[in-house]
């Protein structure tokens, strides 16, 4: 037996259409839904939440200045509230690969609040008597200006929500730099034996790469905070009043905590991208910046036995030895830094969109903004859930293996730098190439051809001194000091 399903008939300029009945949204969502249901993904919520503030603070402002009632637009304010409060997010339904410059995205709120606010005021939802779209909840508004607001309004909600897991990480490797701070090893530029370094200097490096990567998103942010909220269709703010913009940017800095501000070009703002292309280059940079990291610690800690393993990653998963699963054990993989690279290489292609959406508007607006905003706010999303399980799955319980970074140390010629500081190159340059020959260590041959006392010796060879700044060394004889 078929279930009945409840419907409504709403009708535009195109003809009708039948609804559920239960739905807030209205015929132009249906149109959009009909036509561009394309992914199956639903508007990201940070990009709801932007679009209903703009909505809420246009109810009071254009109370204020006579365009709404007092019923009306605290029949909207309410609405919105509830939306901001959780309620009602699944009726916004509209695929983020949508035509036009958000105009679906704005239609889908506008019909929601509508029919929502006049359920509130008594009214029956579909009929727009009571509360219309596009007259009372879209007055003074157009898409044009309503969704490159939200979008900026979005990016900037959605990173304070990162800061959080990056300023961890940075924490974090801060933190594992200290505790590192008094273990020698050996550097590899080019992947070659080199001077010595500590393990907390290449630790302190990486947190320091981390805090630049979230310097420079505070920075591309900056941009974000002008509007073009006001400008209407084109800019130049047509079906409004001069009063308007600035009123709104002041009650939506009072709402969202930013110091927003009106744009200085509002022509630039409604068809110029640039702006976002700024913002998810710095996303870029910092997953290339991930990458490097988490290359990093996999090379570091392999191993055990046929890698360099000087660190150790907490394990993740367990892969069953394939040639033989019955004899062998299964082995522990720390997987989370090559979960973090994938996750980070997908960025670095959101941005390519980003940046071929950026330069495809055409004269007064940009009709790719929908797909620039979800390739940012997608970025955003996966960078903080990965950062998230990565700081806390891997970063904080990585552990040094002092025995093997002493291992290298010995074996390599780092310990010659150590030595020149005291005996000179030359000497120090002979005993390293004798040192070979005659199977012994460097240690044994100073101490055997009586060139400094053993306790000098052993504090020389922890090679701590040559890799802070200002180690000198004498090239000219090699004489005893």
């Amino acid at each position: 037996m078929n279930k009945r399903v409840e419907v409504r008939v709403e009708r535009d300029l195109l003809g009708e259409m039948q609804l559920p009945a239960g739905a807030y949204w209205g015929i132009q969502t249906m149109r959009a839904r009909e036509g561009f249901s394309i992914s199956g993904l639903r508007p990201h919520h940070r990009l709801v939440e932007a679009t209903v503030l703009i909505k809420k603070a246009a109810a009071f402002v254009n109370l204020e200045s006579g365009r709404l009632s007092g019923e009306i637009s605290q029949g909207i304010t309410q609405a919105a509230d509830e939306i901001l409060g959780g309620q009602w997010r699944d009726q916004f339904v509209v695929d983020p690969y949508q035509p036009g410059c958000g105009f679906a995205h704005n239609a889908n709120t506008n019909e929601v609040l509508a029919n929502r606010a006049a359920e509130i005021l008594g009214g029956q939802v579909g009929t727009y008597a009571v509360v219309h779209p596009a007259d009372h909840v879209n007055l003074c508004q157009s898409a044009n200006d309503v969704f490159p607001s939200s979008m900026r309004i979005a990016i900037l909600l959605e990173l304070k929500e990162m800061e959080h897991v990056l300023l961890d990480l940075e924490r974090l490797l801060r933190r594992k730099a200290l505790e590192f701070d008094r273990i020698v090893k050996v550097a590899r530029p080019q992947l070659r034996d080199s001077v010595p370094i500590t393990l907390g200097q290449e630790f302190n490096a990486y947190g320091s790469s981390v805090e630049r990567s979230c310097r420079r998103l505070r920075e591309a942010s900056q941009s974000l905070l002008e509007l073009n909220i006001g400008a209407t269709i084109v800019g130049s703010g047509i079906m409004t009043d001069s009063a308007y913009g600035g009123k709104m940017i002041e009650r939506l800095s009072q709402m969202t905590g930013f110091r927003l501000r009106a744009g200085e070009d509002l022509f630039r703002l409604s068809q110029s991208a640039s702006d976002f292309l700024e913002f998810s280059a710095s996303l870029r940079e910092l997953a290339v910046e991930l990458i490097k990291i988490s290359n990093d610690l996999r090379l570091l800690s392999s191993g055990p036995r046929t890698g360099l393993f000087e660190i150790s990653l907490p394990p993740a998963v367990l892969e069953p030895n394939p040639l033989s699963p019955q004899l062998l054990p299964p082995t522990a993989t720390p997987g989370h830094p090559e979960c973090l690279c994938m996750v980070a290489y997908q960025v670095i292609g959101h941005d390519t969109a980003v940046m071929l959406a950026a330069q495809s508007g055409q004269l007064e607006v940009n009709i790719m903004t929908p797909l620039i905003i979800h390739n940012i706010l997608q970025s955003m999303d996966i960078l903080r859930q990965a950062l998230g399980s990565f700081n806390q799955h891997c970063v904080a319980g990585i552990t040094a293996n002092p025995g093997r970074c002493k291992e290298f140390l010995d074996s390599t010629e780092a310990q010659m730098l150590a030595l020149a500081t005291v005996i000179g190159m030359t000497r120090a340059k002979a005993l390293a190439d004798e040192a070979p020959v005659t199977g012994k260590t460097l240690k044994q041959l100073v101490l055997e051809q009586d060139l400094l006392p053993k306790d000098q010796v052993d504090k020389l060879l922890t090679c701590r001194q040559v890799t802070q700044p200002g180690t000198t060394f004498d090239t000219s004889s090699g004489a005893r000091f």
